[in-house]
This record gives structure tokens, C-alpha cells and sequence, in this order.
């Protein structure tokens, strides 16, 4: 390695080093307590607002120096691969689908959610990542949970729509690698990693599903979110299978 890979390999370590205490610090300043899940929310809020904040500013910067930036609305080709998320995103999500959508809209996604977990339930990681199937929240093209959106949805920043596209064509080629912007990315990962490295400080027990896994998760555990408020957890979780009838 170079003297310039090397340089630059720093950089970017000392950036995500950055990007991790902003979003632990975020959770630190306005998740005060458990006692109601609005200052999580709170919390949330402030971070994504901070992310879009970062990115509008960098698309703005990619403008100026004439690179492209070609995700519209109305675009799907990523809306059909696996997307994680981690215990928080997915509880407000959850508290999403109650106040925003009605009983019908709500068994929708959970049976859009249950017919794509079917398809990927036991596979690897690899093997996941051949499985065409829509997200349990995409309607008609676009996204039915957007303003709530996890942050891997929020960090994906094309250069190159039909490079997406081509990945929505073969999603099994591993040499078809969408063009997304690498700082976006870093970016949103490392803020998220920071701001659920203080959720477990608190006692928190925090896992990472697929958006289906996790729907069909907590509409079957009734109680999830309230043992979720009230149990303390130190320790490494460890994933578990949702059971779909």
C-alpha cells in the first residue's frame, strides 16, 4: 500500500471515528430516558435531520464539481434487495404503521413482509442477495414508511441509475455493483453505529434484521416494544428467526 492509500485510509478512519460520536452523541443529548418513546423518537429525529443535512450538502458539492447524483422519486431498482435495520428504526417504524395507516394498509405490509421472509428465512447472507422480491413497504413504486425510512434507505446514493437497475436485473452477479457514493455511506453507518453503541450502554438489548424479518417480529410479539422500554441487556444479542405460519 502506498503512501497515499495509506493517507487516505487514515482520513477515512478518523471521519468514521467522527461520524460515530456525532450519532452516540445525538442519543446521549436527547434520549434522556425510557419512560415513553418519545425522546428516542426525539433523538431519531434529530439524527436523520442531521444526515439529510450532510447529504444535501454533499450533493450539492457533487453538482458543483459535475458529478451525478441519479436517484429520483419514483425510482425502485434498490427497493428489492435485502435491507436491514437495527431495533430502534424498526420500533418507530412499527409506531409509524399504527398512526399512519389503517388496520387494512397494516395487514398489507405485514403480509407483503411475511411472503418475502419466506423467500429469504434461513439463507446466507449470499444467498439472500439473489432473492428478487419487493420491500414490504414499497406501494406502487414508491415508499409507504418514507418520512421514517431506516438509514440504510437514507445513505443510498447513486451516481449511476442504470448500474442499479442492472443489479435489479441480476441480482445474483456479484460483479453488478450499484454506484453509490462511499462518504454517504460511511457517513450514515458510523452515525448509526454511534447512536446504538449509547442505546446499549443503556441496557438495550439491540439486534439487526431484514425489514421483513423484523416486521413479522414485532407483529407477533405483541409485547416487544414495552419488554423492549422496560428490560435491561448487556451483551451481545444474538439474531433468532421469526416464526411465520
Amino acid at each position: 500500500m502506498g503512501n497515499t492509500d495509506k493517507s487516505e485510509e487514515k482520513r477515512n478512519k478518523e471521519a468514521n471515528l467522527e461520524f460515530y460520536k456525532d450519532g452516540y452523541t445525538i442519543a446521549s443529548r436527547e434520549v434522556v430516558d425510557f419512560d415513553s418513546l418519545t425522546p428516542l423518537f426525539k433523538g431519531m429525529q434529530v439524527q436523520y435531520t442531521v444526515m439529510s443535512q450532510l447529504t444535501q450538502t454533499f450533493a450539492m458539492r457533487a453538482h458543483q464539481e459535475g458529478k451525478a447524483i441519479q436517484c429520483e422519486k419514483g425510482c425502485s431498482w434498490c427497493c428489492y434487495q435485502p435491507v436491514y435495520m437495527t431495533t430502534q428504526e424498526a420500533v418507530l417504524i412499527f409506531e409509524f404503521l399504527h398512526q399512519a395507516m389503517d388496520e387494512a394498509q397494516r395487514k398489507k405490509v405485514l403480509n407483503n413482509a411475511v411472503s418475502k421472509y419466506k423467500k429469504t428465512k434461513g439463507l446466507t447472507e449470499e444467498q439472500k442477495q439473489s432473492v428478487k422480491a419487493p420491500c414490504p413497504f414499497l406501494n406502487q413504486g414508491s415508499c409507504s414508511v418514507y418520512p421514517v425510512r431506516p438509514m440504510a434507505c437514507r445513505i443510498y446514493l447513486s451516481s449511476d441509475k442504470q448500474s442499479c437497475k442492472n443489479k435489479y436485473d441480476a441480482p445474483g452477479d456479484s460483479t453488478m455493483i450499484p454506484a453509490l457514493y462511499d462518504f454517504v455511506l460511511r457517513a450514515g453507518r458510523y452515525m448509526n453505529e454511534g447512536f446504538v453503541g449509547f442505546l446499549k450502554g443503556k441496557g438495550r438489548k439491540m439486534e439487526e434484521y431484514t425489514i421483513e424479518e423484523f416486521v413479522v417480529k414485532l407483529f407477533r410479539e405483541k409485547d416487544f416494544i414495552q419488554n423492549w422500554m422496560v428490560e435491561d441487556y448487556f451483551g451481545e444479542s444474538e439474531g433468532k428467526d421469526s416464526k411465520v405460519e
